[in-house]
């Protein structure tokens, strides 16, 4: 694996003659002093003020017990005892600023060099006048030399450890603090530095990761996602090339700058290695429900020459994967024009969330006894500005997917309440049901919202009910189990959809306190014709009964269907034959045309 810049990676600044002359003459350094410092040199010997240093300075109190910074201390000093050998350049100045350094590294104390310059002068002057009151000219010569010098170096120091601290600081900023990775801007860098000397036979290999935490994880508190990217980061960074870079790029996103590679069959194979290391490290840390990861490569010069393009061309291809349900995929043309029409998709999705363009339409329920209706499934619709109709299970998978699930949720909400008040003001006596899909019931605010948007509109809580499959409940029956139960002891009306085509429908109607059940249309469109459809109703009509629940049958398309169906002792029936999904204004036409009288609007 390639490294990243780090503490003990910092560079030690160089001081030329030139600087060295500017710094000694903000001390008042003259040409005399240099002399004189070369003077002192052949007074006092280098031994003798190692002898005395070590006795004043390296066994002071409070110097430091560790062994590597005692070592680091002690390198420094006998550099700095090298002043009496000191010529005037500054290859001595640039020594001490390297050995200044390495104490840094070890985390020795920032006012060092200036306790160490001050016990230097302080052997000097002890060597040069002892105990003498009385001090000769050239003895004062000799001090104000060495003082300037040893002053100019002590101000050089602090200017090394203030601009080492300043490149910390900056290669910090270019590192994630969790993780230790290399972060976006380092990405960008260290992509562009790579694409600068890329070739066609020596191509650069881009991976983007992307983990999706999905409906069964969407609670995950900040702390277990932040440890569930520390565990894959570290996981990835021990599974990569050497030479190659991993950089944490987005909230659980990594991408994998391959500096050099003969084909794309390598960054393909790396894209492979990346998914299944995150998706084990996932499962390492205990996290692995409903987390998943997607991976896109590219080639560049060959896909794109730039960084910013060849990035685009990676998510262009996990754009291409995350379609086709596949972990990997490749840069291809395609996959930028799937990507293009994915992300003018998304664009639109979410100008329509926020302008709240989604509409409910209706679907009556007649009750088989009477003909009557007194409720309807609110069915959800999305038409783009181009006039195309987009799929509900599209809007759905375009909301969980995009990450917005729980804004749609709270808009389709308060859409249900304010229909529940316009029919009820139009006097209008139905339930108004809406769908619920399985992120959507394993959602604990569930309830609390439903509550706040009947307050919001001043809906009585009996005119809204909601509907949920059975291949929900699968997901996580515990926690969607808790949720339903939740909405009944609100006094909702709870149906379970599309009954009879989950796995454990038994263990459902025993554990989920639901009020109806819908016979799935897949039964229903034979039940005429089929005997095992005929049979499969029966059977659940029977089950129904036994647990004292409604039965609607759904998808009812001909008036043969309606009668078998009554006749068999269905409650109720939706569909075709009886009426198509509307808008609001076009259900209450129809709810008037048939009672065939104009109803007057509830008092409000």
């Amino acid at each position: 694996m390639r490294t990243e810049p780090c503490a003990s990676a910092m560079t030690v600044p160089v001081l030329d003659e030139a600087a060295l002359a500017r710094l000694l003459a903000q001390q008042g350094f003259v040409p005399e002093d240099r002399a004189a410092i070369r003077a002192f040199g052949r007074v006092v010997s280098r031994e003798a003020l190692q002898d005395d240093f070590a006795a004043i300075f390296l066994a002071r109190a409070g110097a430091p017990v560790a062994a590597e910074m005692a070592a680091a201390e002690a390198a420094f000093c006998d550099e700095l005892l090298n002043i009496a050998g000191w010529q005037g350049g500054a290859d001595w100045f640039n020594r001490l600023a390297q050995r200044w350094c390495d104490c840094l590294d070890c985390g020795v104390a920032d006012h060092f060099p200036w306790a160490a310059c001050g016990s230097l002068l302080s052997v000097c002057r002890d060597r040069l006048v002892g105990g003498r009151a009385e001090v000769f000219q050239l003895e004062m010569d000799l001090l104000t030399g060495l003082v300037r010098v040893v002053w100019a170096l002590a101000s050089y120091l602090t200017e090394v450890a203030i601009a080492r601290e300043r490149e910390k600081v900056k290669a910090f900023a270019l590192i994630d603090a969790h993780t230790g990775l290399p972060n976006r801007l380092r990405f960008e860098q260290v992509l562009t530095a790579a694409l600068g000397v890329a070739s066609e036979d020596w191509p650069v290999g881009l991976v983007v990761l992307k983990m999706h935490v999905g409906a069964g994880a969407v609670a995950l508190l900040a702390g277990e996602r932040e440890r569930l990217q520390v565990a894959v980061s570290a996981q990835l960074a021990g599974v990569i090339r050497d030479g190659d870079v991993l950089c944490l790029t987005g909230e659980e996103e990594w991408s994998l700058v391959q500096c050099a590679v003969r084909t794309p069959a390598q960054v393909m194979l790396a894209a492979h290695k990346l998914h299944d290391v995150a998706l084990a490290a996932a499962s390492s840390v205990g996290l692995t429900g409903h987390i998943d990861a997607v991976a896109g490569g590219a080639c560049g010069p060959s896909d794109a020459a730039d960084a910013r393009g060849l990035e685009r061309a990676a998510r262009n291809a996990q754009f291409a994967a995350r379609d086709a349900r596949q972990p990997v995929a490749m840069y291809t043309p395609e996959a930028a024009n799937l990507s293009r029409s994915v992300s003018s998709l998304e664009q639109d999705f979410h100008r329509a969330l926020a302008l709240q363009h989604f509409e409910l339409f209706l679907q009556p329920q007649v009750d088989v006894g009477t003909g009557e209706c007194h409720c309807v499934e609110a069915l959800l619709r999305w038409r783009r500005a181009e006039g195309n109709w987009v799929a509900p299970p599209a809007v759905v998978e375009l909301a969980e997917r995009t990450g917005v699930a729980g804004q749609m949720l709270r808009s389709l909400l308060s859409r249900q309440a304010r229909l529940a008040d316009e029919l009820a003001r139009a006097g209008i006596d139905v339930t108004v049901m809406l769908n619920l899909t399985a992120q959507d019931i394993r959602d604990p605010d569930l309830p609390a919202l439903v509550r706040q948007a009947l307050g919001n509109w001043r809906v009585p809580v009996s005119r809204v009910g909601f509907e949920l499959t059975e291949g929900a409940l699968l997901v996580d029956e515990p926690a969607a189990a808790k949720v339903v139960a939740a909405l009944r002891d609100t006094g909702c009306t709870v149906a379970l959809d599309d009954f009879g085509t989950g796995y454990s429908s038994l263990s459902h109607l025993r554990r989920l306190p639901v009020d109806e059940l819908k016979v799935d249309r897949q039964f229903v469109a034979g039940v005429c014709v089929d005997a095992q459809d005929r049979a499969m109703v029966e059977a659940l009509l029977v089950l129904a009964r036994a647990f004292k629940l409604r039965v609607v049958a759904e998808g009812v398309e001909s008036e043969a269907q309606a009668t078998c169906l009554a006749e068999m002792g269905c409650d109720r029936l939706q569909g075709y034959f009886l009426a198509r999904p509307m808008n609001a204004d076009a259900f209450v036409r129809w709810w008037r045309a048939r009672y065939g009288q104009p109803v007057a609007p509830a008092d409000s």
